[in-house]
């Protein structure tokens, strides 16, 4: 009995022990799997930081060669502009260096005159710096496309007024050669930034072609002939302009409006000019030997009718096969007037004139006119016109007889 006790006192100590194996096993277990955890965090927390070094380091090395490249392209950008502003810099060396000499001068021959140092020095910044001001006035009037005259006047008026202190009151002798020199010291950076205008202007010039300084040497010319051969049209197409919103008016349009209300007509036509035409008619009708009415009637025709053949038809090649005592081919003599034109006169005067007689009609213009009436799909849109360019021309009436004969024919045939 107590054997069997024993024995199982000895199996729960060693069941004990066991499960104490087993707890200190999973244990060691549990603690190793953390430290590998922590390992593991460790390293891709190193890995991470390392990375972030990393994109750092690059952020920075691109943002030195950023910063690089900028002073770079910076440096190159003044030396460029250096290259191209080498006349504005000589300019800004000769003007620090002329009114340094001027203002030492000017402060001293106003401190002779016993005024306090803060006023002398205040006058003597007012004399060169006027100067200045008028000169970067006008270089932006210039830019902006304004008048600068009245800055130059004034940059020069205020450094003509240094100049002439600097001069009275130069040290040794009046009028010696360095009074000379003070006073061209006053002048000196005006008109050096004078000078570098000049340079500007041509360079501005020299963009344009070829083709656009001489049409602008033409359109100035032209200018000028107007304003000189019509100064009151002149004076009142200025007036127009000037009336006018700048740029909202054409300037031919405001040379034809003054044009017109100077002279009551078109371009070109004064009353001398109507007068000296009256003065032709009558002429040209002396040499035909009609009145100047008759005359007046045959240019409303030719305007009317055209130039080239009223009654008569357009003047156009003539025909070989048409008969001796048919149409007449070659147009209005020179002291003729068409058919239409003597009917038309006759109108006006209370005459009528005689109806030409028509001739045998020629085949071959028949056969023309009776081509032009398939052409244009029937007779009935035969007209004096198109007949008569068919055939080459003709007086009116032989041209009416070739189309109502083609239009006869064609009524017969249906």
């Amino acid at each position: 009995m107590s054997s069997t006790f024993y024995e199982e006192r000895r199996k729960d100590k060693a069941a004990e022990r066991a499960e104490d194996r087993a707890d200190r096993l999973a244990e060691a277990e549990a603690a190793r799997k953390a430290q590998e955890a922590r390992a593991e965090e460790d390293r891709k927390a190193r890995a991470a930081r390392a990375e972030e070094e990393r994109k750092l380091r690059a952020e920075r090395k691109r943002e030195r060669s950023r910063r690089k490249a900028e002073r770079k392209k910076a440096r190159a950008d003044f030396l460029a502009r250096l290259a191209t502003e080498g006349d504005t810099v000589g300019a800004l060396i000769v003007m620090a260096c002329g009114i340094v000499p001027a203002l030492f001068f000017q402060l001293r021959a106003l401190n002779g005159q016993n005024l306090p140092g803060i006023i002398s020095l205040c006058l003597a910044v007012m004399l060169e710096a006027g100067a200045w001001v008028a000169t970067v006035s006008g270089e932006r009037a210039k830019k902006a496309g304004r008048p600068v005259g009245r800055f130059r006047i004034v940059m020069w008026a205020c450094a003509t007024f240094a100049a002439a202190v600097n001069y009275a009151h130069a040290p040794g002798e009046p009028g010696n050669w360095l009074a000379w020199v003070l006073a061209a010291a006053s002048y000196a950076g005006v008109f050096f930034w004078e000078v570098r205008g000049w340079g500007r202007e041509r360079d501005t010039k020299a963009t344009r072609t070829k083709a656009q300084r001489r049409e602008d040497r033409r359109t100035r010319k032209h200018d000028r002939k107007r304003r000189r051969r019509f100064p009151a049209v002149y004076a009142r197409f200025v007036d127009i302009q000037t009336a006018n919103p700048y740029g909202s008016i054409d300037t031919e349009q405001a040379w034809r409006d003054a044009w017109r209300d100077i002279h009551g007509a078109e371009l070109g036509v004064t009353a001398g000019v109507v007068a000296h035409r009256g003065k032709a008619d009558k002429a040209l009708a002396a040499a035909h030997g009609v009145a100047v009415e008759t005359v007046m009637v045959e240019e409303l025709l030719r305007d009317v009718f055209g130039g080239d053949g009223g009654d008569d038809g357009p003047a156009a090649r003539p025909s070989s096969g048409g008969p001796n005592d048919g149409p007449n081919r070659g147009g209005r003599g020179s002291k003729t007037l068409g058919r239409k034109g003597k009917q038309a006169l006759g109108r006006l005067t209370g005459r009528n004139s005689e109806k030409a007689p028509v001739g045998p009609l020629d085949e071959a213009d028949l056969a023309r006119v009776r081509a032009l009436a398939d052409l244009l799909g029937g007779a009935g849109k035969l007209s004096i016109k198109n007949v008569g360019e068919a055939v080459g021309g003709g007086n009116y009436r032989y041209l009416m007889a070739l189309r109502d004969t083609v239009r006869t024919e064609r009524k017969r045939t249906r």
